[in-house]
C-alpha cells in the first residue's frame, strides 16, 4: 500500500480554494462605492429641493451620517494596519439594502426638486 507524500495531499496555493484579502477588500470597496454614489446624488437632490425644503435637509444630514459611516467602513476594509476583517455576506446585505433606502429616498427628493402636481393640488386647495 503506497502512500502520497504530504505535498500531493495539502493544496499548493491557496489562492484557488479561498479568495485573497486583497480580492476581499476589492469586492467589499465595490459592494459599498454604490451606496457613497447614491449618498452623494442625494446630498446634491437636496440641495436642488424646491419644496418641503425642511424635511428634505433632515433626510440630507441622515444621508450625510450614513455616507460617513461607509466610507469608514471602507477605509476599515482596506487598512492594513487596522488587522480588522469583514465578514462578506452581512456586509453585503446591509450594502444591498442601504442602496434600495437611499433610491428610494433619492426619488423622494427629486419630487421635491419640482413642483408636483400634489403639491400645486395642496397650494390651490389653500388659496380656496
Amino acid at each position: 500500500m503506497a502512500t502520497k507524500p504530504l505535498a500531493a495531499i495539502l493544496p499548493q496555493n491557496k489562492q484557488t480554494q479561498n479568495p485573497t484579502t486583497i480580492e476581499q477588500e476589492k469586492r467589499i470597496k465595490e459592494v459599498l462605492s454604490y451606496s457613497i454614489l447614491l449618498s452623494n446624488r442625494v446630498d446634491e437632490a437636496v440641495k436642488e429641493a424646491e419644496s418641503f425644503k425642511f424635511e428634505c435637509l433632515e433626510v440630507g444630514k441622515k444621508v450625510g451620517n450614513l455616507c460617513q459611516m461607509l466610507r469608514a467602513a471602507v477605509r476599515l476594509s482596506t487598512s492594513t494596519t487596522a488587522g480588522i476583517s469583514f465578514y462578506g455576506c452581512p456586509l453585503r446585505r446591509i450594502a444591498t439594502d442601504v442602496s434600495k433606502n437611499l433610491e428610494k429616498s433619492l426619488a423622494l427628493l427629486k419630487e421635491c426638486k419640482r413642483r408636483s402636481v400634489h403639491h400645486q393640488q395642496i397650494k390651490n386647495e389653500a388659496k380656496e
